[in-house]
């Protein structure tokens, strides 16, 4: 718990060592362990076979065992799908996809220049323009 801080989302953010993709990590017994399955075996015991431990907070760093679960990887592909977690590599925030949808109703810059100004390419403005990429539902634009 000396590598643990309590943030005011009631995550314990692991305060070491911590992959590329942000989960906390240690060496025990003279391997590399994630610091969110430890947790949940300190808390709640063996981790079932053929289970991963997954998140409900959507925080990779969190060690809290209120808010880990084991589950399949399907579980944890649903749960990303559910709260919008794919989102974490698109290149455009929700202000930009905003931003983007006022320049195209405006028409006063081609899409390839659009996507130029955003450093995306033209297909993506006009996934937007056609409201066929994904994250638009998370906006509500219909």
């Amino acid at each position: 718990m000396s590598k643990v801080l309590v943030d005011s989302t009631g995550c314990h953010e692991w305060q070491s060592t911590k992959s590329r993709q942000g989960y906390g990590k240690f060496w025990f017994e003279g391997k590399q362990v994630p610091a969110h399955r430890m947790a949940y075996m300190i808390f709640e015991g063996a981790i079932p076979d053929g289970l991963i431990i997954c998140h409900h907070c959507d925080n990779p760093g969190c060690v809290n065992p209120e808010h880990l679960y084991a589950g399949t990887h399907k579980d944890n592909f649903n749960d990303m799908l559910k709260r919008f977690r794919h989102w974490g590599r698109r290149k455009l925030s929700d202000e930009q996809v905003l931003e983007i949808l006022e320049l195209i109703e405006q028409g006063a810059y081609s899409q390839r220049r659009i996507g130029e100004m955003y450093n995306v390419s033209q297909i993506t403005i006009s996934r937007i323009k056609l409201k066929k990429r994904h994250y638009l539902k998370a906006l509500k634009i219909k």
